[in-house]
């Protein structure tokens, strides 16, 4: 699989289940690499927005989530190369396999948009989730449904030949994740991350 490199848009996607700390892992790439563009998570937008899975059902809201996605990833593109997305498009195969199916969308072209994928590991004891979990008006899903979901989005985005599973704490999931972007950066598009550190 040739993902994208050249003049198109670098997109680097942080994923995983519910409360794996993934956004704050984005956030905290968005601080440390100026030159990155932070594109927020499609599904929290509309779940805030009153658009729900239980409002819409589940195809509906996948299929709005998808759009929204391709809308806000276009909408960084006007502001820079280096596009950190909070979820990519093939996270919504997740919760309704189906998808691309319904939208006649090839599973291989949808990961191919991607430079990076990095997963981060769901929080592995019940309570600590459970703590974590009330704290997320977004997020409905218990702590075994949460691990499955992990396991799905492992399966689907290991098919990428840059999919990379963080566990550890927190902070060593920020780090290494910076560490990953910054070395395949490095490898594929240099002049982005030069254009990075001079911001």
């Amino acid at each position: 699989m040739d993902v994208q490199t050249g003049g198109r848009p670098f997109r680097v996607v942080i994923t995983g289940g519910p409360c794996a700390g993934k956004t704050e892992v984005w956030r905290f790439l968005a601080q440390a690499l100026p030159g990155g563009v932070p594109v927020a998570e499609a599904a929290t937008q509309l779940i805030l927005a009153g658009r729900s899975e239980e409002s819409l059902g589940l195809e509906k809201f996948q299929l709005a989530v998808y759009e929204r996605q391709l809308a806000i990833e276009k909408e960084g593109e006007g502001r820079g190369l280096l596009l950190l997305c909070d979820r990519g498009l093939s996270d919504g195969l997740a919760y309704f396999p189906d998808l691309f199916g319904s939208l006649g969308v090839s599973e291989e072209e949808a990961l191919k948009r991607y430079a990076l994928i990095i997963q981060v590991e769901v929080i592995r004891d019940p309570e600590t989730y459970s703590l974590h979990f009330g704290n997320n008006p977004a997020r409905h899903e218990e702590h075994e449904r949460a691990l499955a979901l992990e396991n799905r989005i492992k399966e689907i985005y290991g098919r990428h030949p840059a999919h990379f599973f963080l566990p550890g704490s927190l902070e060593e999931k920020k780090q290494e994740a910076l560490r990953l972007v910054r070395e395949r950066v490095a490898a594929l598009r240099p002049d982005l991350l030069a254009s990075a550190d001079q911001a």
